[in-house]
């Protein structure tokens, strides 16, 4: 993901949810670490989203409308969390595992990892929003925070809305116009030039 020190992404935006875990454990002692121990089996890894069969796809059928499955979606946001945990890397919190699920226009965010030697499992809920502006931009909303069923306040662990971005996963010459959550994926419809698009993606084959 693109970087830029006014907009938050999600590996600095979770850096700062978690880093309260690294008080509230060294305080609350053996029971808090106890209680927000990971109840999930999850890790980092991610497959590449290939958008190139499906906009080859779309190209010859001439139909402008590209879905995205929720599998795909996971994954855009676990490589963009990769990304920048590779860059910014902390000494204090570790992310050792990370798995969105969506429900419409909701996203959970199931998060593992380590403050200091002590792991901790939590839940995200988020609101997206979606737009086509600057070439397709998903914004997450905090909604709430959860360990083991138990909401967090919002004063306590809250984080202001991130924002992912489609463009640059796309060619240049398709224009994103509208985007719609599904109950679990994404449909994108383009404004496009059909051959231009037919002849890049012909030579990316």
């Amino acid at each position: 993901m693109p970087h830029n020190n006014k907009k938050s992404t999600p590996g600095k935006i979770l850096f700062r949810v978690f880093a309260g875990f690294v008080l509230f454990l060294v305080l609350a002692g053996a029971g808090a670490a106890w209680y927000a121990a990971p109840v999930n089996k999850l890790d980092m890894s991610y497959n590449r989203v290939d958008f190139d069969p499906k906009l080859l796809q779309m190209a010859k059928d001439r139909s402008p409308v590209l879905t995205l499955t929720e599998d795909e979606l996971n994954n855009l946001f676990k490589k963009g969390l990769n990304d920048y945990l590779s860059e910014h890397p902390s000494s204090l919190v570790r992310i050792t595992g990370a798995r969105f699920r969506q429900s419409g226009d909701r996203l959970t965010a199931d998060i593992n990892g380590q403050a200091g030697p002590v792991p901790f499992g939590a839940e995200v809920g988020m609101i997206m929003e979606v737009s086509p502006d600057s070439g397709g931009t998903i914004k997450l909303h905090h909604d709430y925070t959860s360990i083991r069923n138990r909401k967090v306040p919002k004063g306590v662990l809250s984080f202001p809305p991130i924002s992912v971005r489609l463009r640059e996963h796309m060619p240049f010459m398709v224009e994103v116009r509208k985007i719609e959550l599904l109950e679990s994926g994404m449909r994108v419809t383009f404004a496009v030039d059909w051959g231009d698009l037919l002849r890049l993606l012909m030579k990316l084959k």
